[in-house]
């Protein structure tokens, strides 16, 4: 097996198992919406809202910020691999372009809950929901996100979700 086909078909495991886990745990280690999350929780939180910030913006350049690399989701029957950020915002700005002609106006946090954590990895079961610009309910989604630190930087390491 290629080294590439095989660390993408390890991460798509890894990821699959990760929330297959997270769903069935009735407990959680915290929530964003806590009025005064712990500080490890409050910096996975502040990523996700700096990612759902910069992707409602349409910003391609700082959403690839907010990520850490390679960076991989799987949606749609589809493991998409990205090993840099210029990689992840020009294809960025190609799939939000889509969305917006779709009738996407912005997207918004359901809730994101930490459900597993380490002192350099924190996984989120999230759900966000999308709206048009008149803010006319699209669609929501369940997701697994995987915020990590890497080299000093928090960012989305990877992403498992429902949606489109």
């Amino acid at each position: 097996m290629h080294p590439t086909t095989r660390t993408v078909f390890t991460a798509a495991v890894a990821i699959v198992m990760l929330a297959s886990r997270a769903v069935g745990q009735e407990s959680q280690l915290g929530d964003c919406a806590q009025p005064s999350p712990e500080a490890l929780l409050a910096k996975g939180c502040a990523v996700l809202d700096d990612f759902m910030a910069t992707f409602n913006a349409r910003d391609s350049r700082s959403l690839a910020k907010t990520l850490n690399f390679p960076h991989v989701r799987i949606a749609s029957g589809e493991v998409r691999v990205w090993n840099t950020s210029a990689d992840y915002a020009s294809s960025s700005e190609i799939a939000v372009g889509q969305l917006a002609q779709a009738g996407w106006g912005r997207s918004a946090w359901d809730f994101r809950r930490l459900v597993q954590r380490s002192d350099t990895k924190l996984h989120f079961l999230v759900q966000f929901t999308r709206y048009t610009d008149a803010g006319q309910r699209i669609a929501s989604y369940e997701a697994l996100y995987v915020v990590t630190s890497k080299d000093g930087h928090w960012g989305v390491q990877a992403r498992s979700s429902f949606a489109p």
